[in-house]
């Protein structure tokens, strides 16, 4: 085999679910956005990549999740191309805002983009254990697929995982209401995405992961948003998801919170001290989820140069640091094959 500078690295990225590739160095990014659950742990994400890569990346535990900044995997080999899995935030992380989660996805996906690195694919995660999908997930599956837009679904792979063994009745009929309903998978599916099944294995992960690198490569929509067309994150489809539901949210919020200012008053007027502490206290929970909210849409709407800068190096300081991992790999490919 020739290891020469034009062979393609396949870099999966972990980020609750996707999958990269560029001309030279393939990227795959994974990203879970689809959880039921209030909080959620990256056990998931670090569970695909050390079965694909044979590495040791921590594994959440409990309800808090594990990863606050990228961790990559060392460079390992799918059918002789050089792959790497990144492990970065998801959209439900118990540490980042929704918001900080797309800005970071964004400023990673502009950087990459900019230095012609192209995505292999996208992996989205699934839990097939998970019985209900909230409102939160499906605004998150749509931040999702606006983030992807229509051209990249052929490079995108829905995967679902934590299945029983054997399989269970209500788990195949759950994978395939998400299959068919067009509230989940089946808009996808039906404009060139594909699903799969994780078993936990070496082999699945690598199968999902080949099924990704024989697509070709790919642009995200957010990227040609930001880049070519010169938006702001806020004016991006992904953005527009994330702050037309943020504001819904305000709304029903600035709803509760007047309607607890009156309760408050009439417990006040009928002296039924306990009623009132009760509502005081539930009151100062729902401004302080407004005041959360409203952080979010400025933080959505501001200025992120300087933000922009200290990222872009962070994901150059990544990329050289996959680059020397694969200068490794391969010298120890040339060493073994002499």
């Amino acid at each position: 085999m020739d290891y020469s500078t034009g062979d393609q690295v396949a870099t999966i990225v972990i980020w609750a679910n996707w999958l990269w590739k560029n001309n030279g160095m393939a990227t795959t990014l994974l990203h879970e956005i689809i959880l039921s659950r209030e909080f959620s742990n990256c056990s998931t994400y670090a569970k695909f990549a050390n079965v694909a890569s044979g590495s040791s990346m921590t594994v959440g535990r409990g309800l808090q999740s594990c990863t606050k900044r990228v961790e990559t995997t060392p460079v390992f080999l799918v059918d002789g191309s050089p792959v790497v899995v990144v492990d970065c935030p998801g959209f439900d992380d118990t540490y980042l805002s929704e918001t900080e989660t797309l800005a970071s996805v964004a400023s990673f996906l502009t950087t990459t983009y900019s230095k012609n690195r192209k995505l292999a694919g996208l992996l989205y995660l699934h839990k097939i254990t998970d019985t209900r999908v909230g409102g939160v997930s499906f605004r998150h599956m749509n931040m999702f697929r606006e983030l992807c837009g229509t051209d990249s679904l052929k490079n995108v792979v829905y995967v679902t995982n934590m299945w029983s063994e054997p399989m269970k009745d209500d788990e195949i009929h759950r994978e395939n209401e998400l299959r068919e309903s067009d509230e989940f998978f089946g808009v996808p599916l039906a404009e060139g995405a594909q699903m799969a099944r994780h078993q936990n294995t070496k082999e699945s992960a690598h199968s999902i992961i080949r099924a990704l690198l024989q697509r070709g490569t790919t642009v995200p929509q957010i990227s040609r948003e930001l880049v070519d067309r010169g938006l702001k994150l806020e004016e991006t489809n992904a953005g527009a998801v994330l702050g037309s539901k943020l504001e819904e949210e305000m709304q029903e919020l600035a709803d509760e919170i007047r309607q607890l200012r009156s309760d408050h008053a009439q417990a006040l007027q009928t002296a039924n001290e306990m009623y009132e502490r009760m509502l005081e206290e539930q009151g100062w929970e729902e401004i302080e989820r407004y005041q959360a909210l409203e952080w979010q849409i400025a933080l959505l709407e501001g200025d992120h140069e300087l933000d922009q800068i200290a990222r872009e190096q962070e994901w150059e300081d990544y990329m050289y640091a996959v680059d020397a991992s694969l200068a490794s790999a391969l010298s120890e490919m040339y060493l073994r094959e002499e």
